[in-house]
């Protein structure tokens, strides 16, 4: 069950905490424009979730709402908008006198600004699991098990799945061609469509983590997560409130020869 956090001083100075640290972020705006140039490459990797956008309850003001579980408050960032909003109804129901509601903002940033938070933090932690959609968890569970994994290591070793296919699809961008990862499996089957060879790649997952280790790992950019579904209807969410017309459709893919 949702519960909000404790109106003590603590709980009032983290909220306040929370809200400065993703002051800036939390619109569309900052969904939409690029960051800066980073340095290292852990950071340049993260830099390729900011088209991955993710959905946290926050009250009126924007502030994130984390779960208090023990010692640790939890604050879940869903891949999917329909289950951030199922979530946020229980939290209504079980506190009706609290405002809130569902907000978008790029991974990327939300997962830096816990990491930021949780260096100030000293009797607790913050912990952010990104949730992914049952469906796509199921679907990589199963490909696991054909790769060979057994039960217990799917278990543990699976959190957000990402999808992929040997060889790569890729997808050329005014940086060079990139191959590409899928937070969503029905992206990927859309995506291997219009590819005249497409019974030639075989479909795999993997843990976000065990791809970031890989992208990380690289002497040279040569990956690209491809956008959500989600990001793109944010971007023509954005479009229509400015009132441009529609965003076209994504630059065709390929196989990697």
């Amino acid at each position: 069950m949702l519960a909000s956090l404790p109106a003590s001083p603590a709980g009032c100075s983290l909220r306040h905490r929370l809200i400065a640290l993703l002051a800036g972020y939390a619109g569309l705006v900052g969904l939409l424009q690029p960051l800066p140039a980073l340095a290292i490459p852990q950071q340049e990797a993260m830099k390729k979730l900011a088209v991955i956008p993710i959905f946290v309850l926050t009250d009126s003001k924007g502030i994130p709402l984390p779960l208090q579980r023990d010692k640790a408050l939890v604050l879940p960032l869903y891949l999917d908008r329909s289950k951030a909003e199922q979530e946020l109804a229980a939290f209504l129901k079980a506190n009706p006198t609290i405002k809130a509601g569902v907000l978008p903002m790029p991974m990327n940033v939300a997962l830096e600004r816990v990491q930021e938070l949780n260096k100030s933090l000293k009797d607790r932690k913050l912990l952010s699991p990104v949730i992914p959609t049952s469906s796509d968890l199921s679907q990589a569970r199963s490909l696991l098990s054909k790769q060979g994994l057994d039960q217990k290591a799917i278990q543990e070793g699976l959190s957000v799945p990402v999808f992929f296919t040997k060889p790569l699809i890729t997808v050329k961008t005014p940086q060079g061609e990139r191959g590409l990862f899928f937070f969503d499996y029905a992206s990927l089957q859309k995506a291997m469509a219009s590819i005249p060879d497409r019974n030639k790649l075989t479909v795999q997952a993997a843990d976000l983590s065990a791809v970031m280790d890989q992208i990380v790992k690289q002497t040279k950019d040569t990956y690209a997560f491809y956008p959500t579904p989600e990001y793109f209807r944010l971007v023509e969410q954005q479009s229509r409130t400015k009132g441009a017309g529609p965003t076209g459709s994504p630059p065709p893919v390929a196989p990697r020869r």
